[in-house]
């Protein structure tokens, strides 16, 4: 009989504990929603907000710096990286000032529209380039791409040279052929797997607000320490949002499986548009990349892969010379 109550005792306390939990859970789901509100309220307000429809969706296009300056550049962040124009603000904010500046937030991305349609490489500069043709921009473009945004930007000036003036590429991923792309796996071992992994884990967390306990797990917060304590919150909820976005978990598909890599090696096109490359963590691989591009220029900057939040100054430093060659040749 006694051993009865104390199963029945153990019981009550299991699901006082899963009720707990639960309303625990909940609460932060709904406490994580309306920050999400009110962060996307105040961006709005702060002018950051500006849809332009490329189709069945909308892509955020802020437009800032000289209406008549130099150069259009038009960004292109990393994989996962929602809201360059806060971000980016320590590197690009003087370079504003001769030029004009792009940021598109892609599908699902900062304050962009979802999609449920496949995020390949092509949909992806299609995207960008009709947002721009929809904002009234012909270009011709300097294309600045951070990460799989510089790979972005490579296929972008093979495929239509025409219209790009120029690519800027901080610390681009390098498209790989096949074989190139089985070596890397088979080195890595399950490397890749595991940050497939881990993103997917970053996701649920996303998902259920939980992340916002604990954004140190994010190790984004690590690229915020210099900024405000509301940038910050902004920076980290378009974070959140755009890790949770069905675009962005397409994108990661495409990345994962080597897709990306093989597909654009085979699309980049050597040319002679100026490009320029600043190395931060794979200046070694990146001698060997450039020689695919043509006419391209590398600096080494050690750093970290988000060179653009480590060394913001000297990344503007050498964008500054690098665009002010271009008018000395043009």
């Amino acid at each position: 009989m006694e051993m009865k109550k104390i199963v029945k005792v153990i019981l009550k306390g299991l699901a006082c504990v899963l009720a707990l939990a639960l309303l625990f859970t909940a609460g932060v789901f709904i406490n994580h929603r309306i920050k999400l509100s009110n962060d996307r309220k105040t961006l709005e307000e702060m002018g950051y907000y500006n849809p332009v429809s490329t189709g069945e969706h909308s892509l955020n296009v802020y437009r800032t710096g000289n209406e008549d300056g130099e150069h259009t550049i038009v960004v292109l962040t990393g994989w996962s990286d929602g809201v360059a124009y806060l971000g980016w603000e320590p590197m690009t904010s003087e370079l504003e000032e001769d030029n004009e500046f792009y940021y598109i937030d892609r599908a699902g991305y900062g304050l962009s529209e979802d999609t449920d349609d496949e995020m390949s490489i092509e949909y992806i500069i299609e995207d960008y380039r009709t947002a721009l043709r929809n904002s009234g921009e012909e270009g011709p473009y300097v294309l600045l791409g951070h990460s799989i945004g510089g790979l972005y930007a490579a296929c972008w000036a093979s495929a239509y040279p025409d219209e790009v003036e120029a690519v800027i590429m901080l610390d681009g991923t390098k498209s790989l052929t096949e074989e190139q792309w089985n070596d890397w796996r088979e080195e890595s071992g399950d490397e890749i797997d595991n940050v497939n992994a881990g993103f997917r884990l970053l996701r649920l967390l996303a998902k259920t607000g939980l992340l916002r306990l604990d954004p140190q797990a994010s190790g984004f917060d690590d690229m915020l320490t210099d900024f405000d304590s509301e940038t910050q919150e902004l920076l980290f909820s378009m974070t959140l949002k755009t890790y949770c976005s069905r675009a962005c978990l397409n994108e990661a598909d495409h990345l994962f499986s080597g897709e990306f890599y093989i597909w654009s090696r085979n699309a980049i096109v050597a040319n002679d548009i100026p490009k320029l490359y600043i190395a931060a963590e794979d200046y070694e691989q990146a001698l060997s990349y450039i020689e695919i591009l043509g006419n391209t220029e590398i600096v080494n900057l050690p750093g970290e892969h988000e060179i653009q939040y480590d060394r913001p100054e000297d990344c503007r430093d050498i964008i500054l010379n690098f665009l002010n060659n271009l008018d000395q040749t043009s």
